[in-house]
């Protein structure tokens, strides 16, 4: 028997759909574990630190966690096919779709999750389901309800109030007609294949929005989208000689969307890093930053709202902020005409003053 991976997460955790639907796409050998509360507050927090999910323990027995590091690190250990665009544009376009879904579509996804009763009881139910399968039902929603206080408490420092309620909502509307437009024409974001941002889209999107039944109407008229969840669910989801979009295009269907995540994340991701900088500065011997840096104004779907300076999302802007730094000036000139198109040059030449960097589990200035 060969040896296989073991893939911690649950249903309702959308980083977990996103490694979930990776692996699955890979078609590297693994099981895929429900953990109950006590491995998660058991072997896995003693492992990676904290309760969290997913984690991934290799075949050799070592922990990964992180949806980011967990793709970067298999994709290195099982290169093909890859998920990775091999052109410049496509390659920031496909990172820039994995911050906009690990950072920003948070909003939307506990929104529609906490704010709407019936999802609530529905996650609130899963959650018992997943942590503490042995018991009844009645009293694993007990026992869990501490866990989901805790997610609720996490809505106003994300920004999600009543105020924010309709922008949010909007956002979220505009992103599924900009992917309905595109895999209407092409199975995935980017043509044949699934790049990461794929996955990352696919992680609250499906776990949250969809599965949740009082928010699967939202995609009553999306039936190319639903038709792509249920690709990335699947084995084989790609033939094997399926490639990404000729010429290294980004699609203008998608314009729309980046539009939007350079007019209102990347307002915030610039605001972050200035704070960030400040910090730095006013700290010269740090080798950690705190994990919000206070509160600042922040618009998403035209609403005006207040939400934390969350410095991880510096950790995941890095990404296509150094791919497009690497570039040379032959290789940016056609980048540049696409940012331009899209409203997002200008932001992409944020320098990178103080680099994250991630080691045993936790987020570290980069001092050199």
């Amino acid at each position: 028997m060969p040896a296989r991976y073991r893939h911690y997460g649950w249903s309702v955790s959308p980083y977990s759909a996103k490694t979930r639907a990776y692996m699955t796409y890979k078609g590297v050998a693994f099981d895929d574990i429900e953990p109950s509360g006590a491995r998660l507050f058991g072997p896995i927090r003693r492992a990676v630190g904290r309760s969290v999910m997913p984690t991934v323990l290799t075949p050799e027995g070592a922990w990964l966690q992180d949806s980011s590091d967990i793709i970067d690190t298999l994709e290195r250990r099982h290169p093909a096919p890859s998920v990775i665009p091999p052109g410049p544009r496509q390659r920031i376009a496909s990172l820039l779709l994995e911050l906009h879904a690990d950072e920003w579509l948070p909003l939307v996804a506990m929104h529609t999750r906490w704010n709407r009763p019936e999802n609530a009881r529905f996650a609130v139910d899963e959650f018992a389901r997943s942590g503490f399968p042995r018991l009844p039902r009645a009293l694993g929603r007990r026992l869990i309800r501490p866990i989901a206080a805790k997610m609720r408490g996490y809505l106003p420092p994300l920004g999600v109030t009543p105020e924010t309620a309709p922008g949010i909502e909007r956002h979220l509307a505009r992103l599924l007609d900009a992917l309905e437009r595109q895999l209407a024409a092409q199975p995935y974001v980017l043509g044949g294949r699934p790049c990461i941002g794929d996955f990352a889209l696919f992680g609250p999107l499906w776990a949250h929005v969809y599965r949740d039944p009082d928010s699967t109407y939202m995609f009553d008229d999306s039936p190319s989208v639903r038709a792509w969840m249920q690709r990335l669910r699947a084995p084989a989801s790609a033939p094997a000689d399926a490639a990404f979009l000729p010429d290294d295009q980004v699609p203008e269907a998608l314009d729309p969307l980046f539009r939007q995540l350079f007019a209102e994340q990347f307002a915030y991701v610039l605001q972050l890093a200035d704070a960030i900088d400040r910090y730095c500065d006013e700290h010269p011997d740090a080798t950690r930053v705190p994990r919000s840096l206070g509160d600042h104004p922040f618009s998403i779907g035209g609403a005006q709202g207040t939400r934390k300076l969350i410095t991880f999302t510096w950790w995941m802007a890095q990404r296509p902020l150094d791919v497009y730094r690497s570039l040379d000036a032959s290789a940016r000139a056609p980048v540049d005409a696409w940012l331009d198109r899209v409203g997002g040059r200008e932001a992409m030449q944020r320098p990178v003053r103080n680099r994250f960097v991630r080691e045993d589990f936790k987020m570290k200035l980069a001092r050199v």
